[in-house]
């Protein structure tokens, strides 16, 4: 029985990684090893962490160093033979590990594994089914998302990725491929790596066991609409609109430079005239327009559920 190093990486949301970390240490898979990495303990979460979870290895960043680094962080102290890269605002199944360490370890030639995934606030509602890359349009999409689980048919089944959210990977495969690229940050990672790993032979393999429950944008709207009563609406519109126009931009470059690596060559006029007429006039309607808006939308939300908008 190798042991497993499990690596969840914590930013905001202190209900999240509890319930997160309650979940692991209920699996049935015995030889873990639990590592936090925290990228800025902002919610105080590291003592309860440490009270609650005494044996869960603790890194600690004073700053937010992105999914990539924080990630990379876990995997330099790790000391299994296979690594299981979690998100914090995930819940698992307690035979989800065992699965699909069975799956991973059943063939050489398999280097990462990941289950299906469902929505945390509809349990029956996929959120993903294997990750799929589109050369020709340059698109990457998630199979089953949306989808309730009793109307979609899947078996086990080679993807082009697995999505960063529940990821298992051998430590050899890192060892011959590289760790997680630091030019991404964060968006595009997970996608590269498993590219990576298929350029070096190895396969990417989806396991349709619905083992993790995963709240979509958790962190968002912890940062914007927790509990924290020192904000105000003078804080939140500023912050938001600063963040998520700097996610938006994020994702629109490394989506660029992810098919600007890969994109075959049939496809490479295609590609750069769609980034240049396409996809960059989308992302200047996104910052001007569609993130004011979802704000709004978000705060119209928030203040039909509490007349205190700081609460």
């Amino acid at each position: 029985m190798p042991k497993i190093s499990v690596i969840i990486l914590h930013l905001f949301g202190i209900d999240y990684i509890l319930n997160c970390l309650e979940s692991v240490f209920k699996s049935d898979y015995a030889n873990l090893e639990v590592l936090v990495v925290f990228n800025g303990d902002k919610d105080n979460a590291l003592e309860k962490v440490k009270k609650q979870f005494p044996s869960v290895i603790c890194i600690v960043n004073k700053k937010n160093l992105g999914y990539v680094e924080g990630n990379n962080q876990g995997m330099e102290r790790a000391s299994g033979n296979i690594y299981f890269l979690l998100n914090d605002d995930t819940t698992i199944h307690p035979r989800l590990i065992s699965v699909l360490k069975e799956e991973l370890s059943s063939d050489k030639k398999i280097g990462i594994v990941g289950p299906k995934i469902y929505f945390a606030t509809e349990p029956k509602k996929i959120w993903f089914a294997g990750g799929r890359v589109d050369w020709e349009n340059q698109n990457t999409s998630l199979f089953g998302k949306n989808v309730q689980d009793n109307e979609w048919l899947d078996g086990k089944k080679e993807v082009d990725f697995i999505t960063g959210c529940a990821l298992m990977i051998k430590k050899e495969v890192v060892a011959k491929i590289g760790m997680l690229d630091k030019i991404f940050f964060a968006y595009y990672e997970d996608a590269d790596w498993s590219l990576r790993a298929k350029i070096a032979g190895y396969n990417i393999m989806y396991i349709p066991f619905g083992g993790v429950w995963h709240v979509k944008s958790a962190t968002s709207s912890t940062v914007f609409f927790g509990k924290e009563k020192e904000r105000t609406i003078f804080w939140l519109i500023p912050t938001y609109l600063w963040r998520c126009s700097k996610g938006k931009i994020r994702i629109a470059r490394n989506k660029f430079i992810f098919f600007n690596r890969y994109v075959p060559g049939r496809f490479r006029n295609k590609f750069l005239l769609k980034s240049l007429f396409v996809d960059f006039p989308s992302l200047f309607w996104e910052l001007i327009f569609h993130i004011p808006k979802s704000f709004f939308k978000l705060a119209l939300q928030r203040v039909k559920k509490s007349p205190d908008f700081s609460q």
